[in-house]
């Protein structure tokens, strides 16, 4: 039995809420697409972060060749004509930080382009990086050109100095690339910068689509008298206009890139639609809207010597990731850009006179990258219907003795309230940061304090969720220190808890506020604070807490559908995660060789099949309940002709799904060369999600 409880503080005012962009559209299957216009959409936002899986995505202006060759000059690019090394550096981000995606500015990608790259026509940069992350990741390009000349008056776009290929930005994904746009910047070729390219893609199974540029700044122009500063404004804001509506047909994407300026007000397009990473901090300490990009404060050099004089860098915030989910972290890593003291005192052999100058950098290009993870699905999702497995961290959980199946509420756990758990190889959320904890729990009537889950510290759990026996509550509660007393933070419903009855419970810790709140059924059952953190690195469990350093309080009842995110929940979501159906997602995958066919930005599709099958995934909160999705279909050719499918209809009905899954419906006989719309909504035969997007295909000609 737990000591007397302490009592509570006052609860919390909620924050600000910011709506969600958010993906709501469907794949087509047996289909090859093909170029063409976009698609609308009219579906209102209806999903909420948890529905999708997480980006892990990094900007890096690489300075891979367009960056200067001088130590302690103004963009001096360390290892500039070392595309190992470059390689190198992006895989150690990478693997460090788990990512699944990259954007790269100022990098050499593609062939050996005779007459212009000198050298051996070795593999570019882009091909050593792809080379260092495998096989798994893909990837695409776009062309950048630099100012107009005489022998180029287009501008010229091979890298230089025996470096392969082209200067370019660049994609990857881990994962197969089947779709890409892109759009030249509005940058006239005489006016001294460089022109690149804005380029998204689309990635097979992926709801997040990845857009990258390097944007062009007029300022220098402006002040050196070559153009009014008005001018070099509208320059830059008809760039930023490219990016803002090549996201716009996008319902869910992150779009990173050196931006080129520190000033908000010139991004205010994209912040106004979009959530900009660093903008805040995601745990105690963290310091948001850091630098990326260190270039020497004084060009200064002994004249005679070379010898570089001013050890100083100045600093700017030049490069940035948006998204239109919002994040769960991010950080410049500014170690990775070059911040060397190359003055004699530091490095006696570093000279600008010297051939090759001995020098030494601390980084390997003159911008930091800037990486951060998107509101995604849940790292731990254990269905607890015949199995504890899923979820992107890859934990199975071990069922002990007193631990069962059952087929209550679609498939349970059931443990008896003695000895039975389900414990993961490892601990799930760091309870230093901020997180969201979720379960469906019956207890039994004559269960006493039970613990639906936990995560253990050494003396104890550092997390705890549980019903109260005594007084019939639910219980979210936190340590304020991994020791023998009861030191706990807790939240306690407002209402008694019934036994016998399936409820939805979420603990929610923001460690930003200092908060934990406690939802049932997806309402706020109260918030109290929780300032003391610590990390708790044992093992999470269902079933049982851990306290005084003895296993305790083993769960007499049934548990289902336990998740874990690595982000604290707004009321809303939580709202939605519990209550509300959300409009069907799956992958709006575009014209690609697999055949898909929902076109959110590019052409429509084309299907070899006049009846093409409409497939997309639905999800009810309560996983018991029988859920399916309700379809409509119009000829976009031939508006006159009847609606082969309307929305609502029986005709509509796809086959049903317990809880959560993929649905389908086989449109009736389409007329060749007619193109045509359709859109979808999740439906229980009580309520209706909202609408999807649309997407669109065309049937072939014969």
């Amino acid at each position: 039995m737990r000591p007397p409880e302490r009592g509570r503080t006052r609860p919390c005012a909620p924050g600000r809420i910011r709506g969600l962009v958010v993906l709501l559209a469907a794949v087509l299957l047996g289909t090859a697409a093909l170029p063409g216009r976009a698609a609308a959409v009219d579906g209102p936002p209806a999903s909420d972060a948890y529905s999708r899986p997480s980006v892990r995505a990094m900007t890096w202006n690489v300075c891979g060749e367009a960056g200067g060759s001088t130590p302690g000059t103004g963009a001096y690019c360390p290892d500039r004509n070392e595309p190992q090394a470059k390689a190198a550096a992006v895989g150690e981000a990478v693997r460090a930080r788990d990512l699944n995606a990259v954007m790269l500015q100022e990098v050499c990608s593609g062939p050996f382009l005779s007459g212009l790259n000198s050298g051996s026509g070795g593999p570019s940069q882009l091909d050593r990086i792809a080379a260092e992350l495998g096989l798994e990741w893909s990837f695409r390009w776009a062309e950048v050109w630099r100012p107009a000349t005489a022998a180029f008056p287009q501008g010229s776009s091979y890298c230089r100095a025996g470096l392969t290929g082209t200067l370019s930005v660049a994609i990857g994904v881990k994962g197969r690339i089947d779709w890409q746009r892109t759009r030249t910047m509005p940058v006239p070729v005489d006016a001294g910068q460089s022109r690149t390219q804005a380029l998204c893609v689309g990635a097979a199974g992926w709801e997040s689509h990845l857009c990258t540029a390097h944007v062009a700044n007029f300022d220098a122009a402006a002040r050196q008298g070559r153009m009014t500063q008005a001018e070099a404004d509208g320059l830059y804001a008809d760039q930023i206009g490219v990016i803002e509506e090549m996201a716009a047909g996008l319902p869910s994407v992150v779009v990173g890139g050196d931006f080129n300026t520190r000033l908000r007000a010139k991004l205010q397009p994209l912040y106004d639609t979009l959530y900009e990473c660093d903008e805040r901090s995601y745990f105690p300490g963290d310091t948001a809207a850091e630098p990326t990009h260190f270039s020497p404060a004084t060009e200064s050099t002994d004249p005679a010597t070379g010898a570089i004089t001013d050890s100083r860098y100045s600093t700017a915030r030049l490069d940035y990731l948006f998204s239109s989910e919002a994040f769960t972290g991010c950080d410049s890593w500014t170690e990775k850009a070059d911040r060397a003291d190359y003055t004699p005192a530091a490095q006696p052999s570093c000279s600008t006179v010297a051939t090759p100058p001995v020098c030494t950098p601390t980084g390997t290009s003159d911008h930091a990258p800037v990486y951060g993870s998107t509101q995604g699905g849940p790292g731990l999702d254990w269905r607890m219907n015949g199995t504890a497995s899923g979820g992107s961290l890859g934990l199975t959980g071990t069922p002990s003795p007193g631990a069962s199946w059952s087929s209550g509420h679609g498939g349970a756990l059931e443990l008896d309230g003695v000895s039975g758990t389900v414990t993961a190889p490892g601990p799930v959320v760091d309870t230093r940061r901020s997180f969201t904890v979720s379960a469906w729990a019956k207890a039994d009537p004559e269960a006493g304090i039970s613990a639906v889950l936990a995560q253990d510290g050494t003396v104890i759990s550092g997390v705890m969720l549980w019903y109260n026996a005594p007084d019939r509550t639910w219980r979210f509660g936190m340590p304020r220190a991994d020791g023998p007393d009861w030191n706990v933070d807790q939240v306690i419903s407002r209402t008694q808890a019934v036994p016998g009855v399936w409820t939805r419970l979420t603990g929610v810790h923001d460690a930003v506020a200092g908060t934990i709140t406690l939802y049932v059924d997806g309402a706020p059952a109260g918030t109290v604070a929780h300032t003391a953190t610590w990390a708790a690195n044992g093992p999470f469990v269902v079933g049982r807490d851990l306290v005084k350093g003895r296993a305790n309080a083993f769960w007499d009842g049934q548990v289902r559908g336990v998740e874990a995110y690595d982000y604290p929940m707004t009321a809303a979501q939580a709202l939605s995660h519990s209550r509300t159906l959300t409009a069907p997602t799956v992958k709006a995958a575009l014209p690609s060789t697999a055949g898909a066919g929902c076109q959110a930005l590019g052409g429509y599709g084309t299907v070899s099949s006049r009846t093409p099958t409409l497939t997309v995934h639905v999800a009810h909160p309560d996983p018991s309940k029988q859920v399916w999705a309700e379809f409509g279909l119009w000829d976009n050719t031939d508006p006159a002709q009847p609606q082969p499918v309307a929305l609502g209809t029986p005709g509509s009905v796809s086959g049903k799904v317990v809880g959560r899954g993929t649905v389908s419906l086989t449109a009736p006989t389409l007329i060749d060369g007619h193109s045509y719309g359709w859109r979808a909504r999740t439906a229980d035969g009580t309520t209706s999600s909202a609408i999807s997007s649309n997407c669109h295909f065309r049937v072939a000609a014969p």
